[in-house]
């Protein structure tokens, strides 16, 4: 029997760096997909193969017990770790510790920012699980893909693994998950080609809230109000295009007030100004920032916002919004 199973990526829409502080976020998860096979084994053993995870600045090759390594070898290990800890779980679940061979495929740039390392781990626990029959929701693979997380992290909000595992619009407060009506939103996602320290990020604006609170708790506290009005808008019955127009005006503030917590950088905001040259709505950050992803919000015309993003220097993806988050695509006896 072999399975196949996939997980899409997400993007942070609102909320980022503030959710530390108690405010909330709003997460969508994206049509960029990782693709899991898995099949049993004769020798008891767990085999990866990702003889294909080629994004900007990464190839890897996984076969059986050997790795190859053909740039950087801390992103690829970290992919094998959230993969080799999934299948653990799931054998643990099912009881059973029978060999498993998963085949990896990846849409989704690994450590740009966009929840790689959940979809991952979503798509090999929805794909092993129903290997072993285990009939599982998706909120609880989504619980088993936050297990993941902790034990590889050390520590997690549980916010990627939740979003790629139910899919549409998720907000996020004080560990408690919502699900929000879904609606189109075509975007386009803009890569820098590298990535920042989300761990020294967040201890950097740490470091400016203790030594001015006056100044960046008011920031915090409109990031949070931010959050709340988008949500009000994707709740609400406005007409799409209002709609749309509004939710840019709050991207662009939200871009606004990141870049003054000091956690944009040159290249970002490039890409986030060239795609509203060239007539995005709104575009912003998308996570922790010191690189990685922005996205812009283009109803009308995602390919020359595309094109804007590439002249800048970024490498653009067009996309949606992913209705589904975990998704069995085969199953073969």
């Amino acid at each position: 029997m072999r399975v196949l199973a996939s997980a899409p990526a997400k993007v942070i829409l609102f909320g980022e760096h503030s959710v530390v502080y108690g405010k909330p976020a709003i997460a969508a998860a994206i049509d960029l997909r990782t693709y899991v096979r898995a099949g049993f084994n004769e020798n008891g053993a767990i085999k990866i193969e990702a003889r294909d995870i080629k994004v900007p600045g990464l190839t890897v090759s996984f076969s059986e017990n050997e790795i190859y390594f053909e740039s950087d070898y801390g992103k690829a290990a970290e992919v094998l770790s959230y993969v080799r800890q999934a299948i653990e779980l799931v054998r643990e679940e099912a009881d059973k510790r029978k060999g498993v061979t998963v085949s990896i495929t990846s849409q989704i740039p690994v450590g740009a920012g966009l929840g790689s390392s959940a979809a991952v781990a979503i798509a090999t626990i929805g794909a092993v699980s129903r290997l072993f029959g285990l009939e599982l929701t998706r909120e609880e693979i989504g619980k088993l893909g936050h297990k993941v997380e902790l034990l590889v992290q050390g520590a997690s909000s549980g916010i990627d693994p939740t979003v790629s595992a139910l899919g549409g619009f998720i907000h996020y407060e004080n560990r408690k998950f919502e699900r929000l009506p879904f609606m189109e939103l075509p975007i386009v996602v803009g890569y820098t080609g590298s990535s920042g320290s989300t761990k020294e990020l967040v201890a950097m604006v740490r470091r400016t809230y203790e030594e001015m609170p006056e100044v960046v708790e008011p920031l915090l506290v409109a990031m949070g109000r931010i959050v709340e009005k988008a949500r009000g808008l994707l709740l609400s019955e406005v007409e799409e295009r209002a709609r749309f127009e509004e939710l840019g005006r709050l991207m662009n503030i939200n871009h606004g007030l990141l870049d003054a917590l000091g956690v944009s950088t040159k290249k970002l905001s490039e890409l986030v100004y060239a795609a509203r040259t060239a007539g995005a709505v709104g575009a912003k950050i998308t996570g922790a920032g010191g690189g990685g992803c922005m996205y812009a919000l283009a109803p009308e015309n995602q390919s020359e916002v595309a094109t804007a993003i590439k002249i800048a220097g970024g490498v653009p993806m067009i996309t949606k919004i992913s209705r589904e988050g975990l998704r069995i695509e085969e199953v073969k006896p």
